[in-house]
């Protein structure tokens, strides 16, 4: 792009322009202090097929539209799901519900907790948006909505320990830190897996911010634990399993393929 079309496009979009500049600088500055703290600039990445051998899963509800977490994302928590007796699912963060009625018909009871209408109308999110919150996950039995946004949700008044954590709510540092600091001890025993969403900008490029924050909230001494899922955009905390591991770089050379087969229903 020449320089007097980027200048056009400042002088006609100086906030977003500005806005944008300023998200980009603050990662890049995330990025820097993960890796003066920590020593490191990613997870190691697992194999999805590592953690779901012979990967053979259905998704029954997925809408293809904006915001909606990848296919594999929700293939990898629905085949998790599948591997407890009785599954007890917590999800931070639910949108239109895709995730969670997917997870529903492999686990026992699901909790989502996620922002209440009203909420969405503070926070000056558009009637359109309130319309489809929850849309696919309403008034199906076994899970069970507190409408509540999950930073000033009161956690103690969860009765129930969990087997799988999602936690995809607000994406920010101090969102996804406060979420993961509250769900740690949510966990049932060390068989128990917290999975982030939007580990990354895509799966193989990593949003530090969100990174940050997972390392920030995670005890250094269970960092061992941490990892990402190839071909997702999935950040995951699992005890207790060796695995082999490498690291994610762009662009990465297909070492799978997958089989998907599409049928669409009206509603």
């Amino acid at each position: 792009m020449k320089k007097i079309e980027k200048l056009r496009l400042l002088l006609r979009y100086p906030r977003r322009i500005i806005y944008n500049g300023i998200l980009s600088f603050n990662e890049e500055l995330f990025r820097s202090r993960i890796k003066e703290k920590y020593g490191l600039e990613q997870l190691p990445t697992i194999d999805i097929t590592e953690i779901i051998p012979n990967l053979q899963e259905e998704i029954s509800t997925y809408s293809f539209l904006e915001g909606t977490a990848l296919i594999t994302d929700i293939i990898l928590l629905k085949s998790l799901a599948r591997g407890y007796n009785n599954c007890t699912y917590l999800e931070i963060g639910s949108w239109r519900g895709e995730s969670i009625v997917n997870v529903s018909e492999a686990a026992e009871n699901c909790i989502s907790i996620t922002l209440s209408e009203d909420e969405l109308r503070q926070m000056n999110f558009s009637e359109d948006i309130v319309k489809v919150h929850g849309v696919f996950s309403n008034n199906v039995k076994n899970i069970r909505t507190i409408k509540h946004n999950s930073q000033t949700y009161d956690f103690t008044k969860l009765k129930e320990r969990f087997d799988l954590i999602f936690i995809d709510g607000d994406h920010s540092y101090p969102g996804v830190l406060s979420d993961t600091r509250q769900v740690f001890n949510l966990r049932k025993n060390s068989g128990s897996v917290i999975v982030w969403h939007d580990y990354g900008y895509s799966t193989e490029r990593v949003k530090p911010s969100v990174l940050a924050a997972i390392l920030d909230g995670i005890p250094v001494d269970k960092h061992c634990n941490l990892y990402h899922v190839s071909n997702t955009m999935c950040a995951i905390y699992i005890e207790n399993q060796k695995f082999k591991t490498y690291y994610t770089k762009f662009p990465t050379y297909p070492d799978k393929k997958f089989s998907i087969k599409v049928i669409a229903y009206k509603i």
